[in-house]
């Protein structure tokens, strides 16, 4: 399958396409970036995390080894998602330490000044807005906690503006993400670029 291809159905997963990608976001292609990111990431073992556009849950269930006294919430606008993800880490919500929802990232019915840390891998790509989606995460975040965004494009290649016009989608610089956050409020902003993989993180605080 193309990355045009790729994209035009992760854009918006249904029937039987819908099993074929969010298995394949589980999956190791997927994994790389996920661990780049985690691997620099300080999460307290007691952490209340949040991970929006959870997919199947594959990076649910790494946040949850991470903070194994904690709890983690993944939040997806897909149903067969939100199924596969239930799946994955079924054991973890039986034993209360996970929840797995449906909802959208601008509009998230989650309360205020709830969680420690939220997560957006690959997802940031098909928000309908990237203000109002990191507005939402402001508002969900405790203070002092810390919002991470993590992209496999990091917006500079030819080829990944291409995809925007092809499938739709809005791929974006470490410096237009930077850009949004400080607008929204977050402080202490930092950005990781791999220009061998050109895999992106940015990392926010939400002020005390």
């Amino acid at each position: 399958m193309s990355l045009r291809s790729y994209y035009m159905r992760a854009r918006n997963p249904k029937g039987f396409w819908a099993f074929l990608i969010i298995r394949a976001m589980n999956g190791k292609r997927h994994a790389a970036l996920p661990e780049w990111v985690l691997s620099d990431l300080q999460i307290k073992e007691d952490a209340i995390v949040l991970d929006v556009g959870c997919g199947g849950g594959a990076n649910v269930a790494r946040l949850l080894d991470r903070c194994p006294k904690g709890h983690v919430t993944g939040i997806d606008n897909s149903t067969i998602a939100i199924e596969e993800a239930n799946d994955l880490n079924y054991r973890a919500i039986v034993d209360k330490q996970c929840l797995i929802v449906g909802g959208n990232a601008t509009q998230m019915p989650l309360a205020k000044d709830r969680f420690d840390l939220v997560t957006a891998f690959e997802t940031i790509y098909f928000w309908p807005s990237l203000k109002t989606g990191v507005a939402e995460i402001f508002r969900v975040l405790k203070p002092g906690g810390t919002c991470v965004i993590a992209n496999e494009l990091d917006g500079l290649a030819d080829e990944h503006r291409k995809l925007e016009k092809a499938v739709g989608m809005l791929v974006y610089t470490t410096d237009e993400i930077t850009s949004e956050l400080t607008a929204a409020g977050f402080t202490d902003i930092n950005a990781r670029h791999d220009e061998t993989t050109r895999f992106i993180c940015v990392t926010a605080v939400k002020p005390q």
